[in-house]
């Protein structure tokens, strides 16, 4: 009988992409051994547990320039790696009445806006969670990325969902992303970008977002003209709270532009309840036959 082949403990939907996926430190070919991903480039390897692949690079600015920002998202980043708080996250978007109005919303919006960019070979749900949305975007796609920084969304997510697509489940930093340049049709990003302080840090969340994907990126951010802004500045005086991380429509279209794509839609969450807006950037078609 023939010895099994040595990457064959592997999930099968991870090797199916492995010429797609980069080292996240150095950005080198990963090779595919029993338990873990191995960098062609510096070595480094990469544990996979329980069909979790591990790739996720800690840190923010830091990282990426040579000074540090005052503010970082670090603290963010290391919420929900424990199942429970995962649990209790998600749980919450069961339990309260808003929570189940905005995702009833929300998944009306995701699936106009990924449907109008047709079939996709492959997409990435980046931050996934506990897979809140993968239902949804599963119809859309042969094959689903789920990423979070957080293990515990992760396997929140898996224990909770039967995948009706090949899934590839990874942990991974959105500023980091270890997949090669264009190496998947489309990117959806909920809810993240104003968790980030600063604009360093949601520069490069766009950026990362358009480097991976071959076609558009779905993006959600709070938008500092919204009424809901406008009402929370005001208040602010009176009741302490932080401001919100906030960007504006033309700081978006900015962004695309600078990373080569545009933005074609941005519509609101809720004009009078939210501040969310999703934003659809689409990037130029290849030429025929390139």
């Amino acid at each position: 009988m023939p010895a099994a082949s040595p990457a064959a403990a592997l999930p099968q939907p991870l090797l199916e992409i492995l010429t797609s996926l980069r080292c996240p430190s150095c950005h080198g070919a990963l090779r595919a051994g029993s338990d873990q991903l191995g960098c062609s480039g510096c070595a480094t390897t990469w544990p996979v547990r329980d069909e979790i692949a591990h790739l996720a690079v800690g840190g923010a600015a830091e990282t990426w320039k040579c000074d540090a920002a005052a503010q970082s998202s670090e603290a963010y980043q290391r919420r929900y790696r424990m199942v429970e708080q995962a649990e209790d996250y998600n749980e919450a978007y069961r339990r309260e009445r808003f929570k189940r109005w905005s995702t009833r919303r929300e998944l009306q919006l995701l699936r106009r806006l990924v449907g109008s960019q047709g079939r996709s070979a492959t997409l990435l749900d980046v931050p996934c969670g506990g897979g809140r949305l993968s239902a949804e975007l599963e119809p859309f796609t042969d094959r689903l990325i789920e990423a979070d920084i957080a293990e515990g969304q992760l396997i929140y997510g898996r224990r909770r969902r039967t995948p009706q697509r090949p899934t590839v489940w990874m942990t991974a930093s959105a500023f980091h992303l270890p997949l090669g340049d264009q190496a998947i049709d489309g990117t959806i990003c909920c809810r993240l970008s104003h968790h980030l302080p600063t604009a360093d840090e949601r520069g490069r969340l766009v950026e990362e977002l358009l480097r991976v994907s071959r076609r558009f990126v779905v993006l959600t951010f709070f938008d500092h003209h919204s009424l809901k802004n406008a009402i929370r500045r005001a208040r602010r005086p009176l009741n302490g709270k932080p401001p919100k991380m906030t960007m504006t429509r033309g700081q978006v279209a900015a962004l695309a532009r600078a990373h080569g794509a545009r933005l074609a839609e941005c519509p609101p969450l809720s004009r009078l309840a939210s501040g969310h807006r999703y934003a659809l950037l689409v990037k130029p078609e290849a030429p025929r036959g390139a």
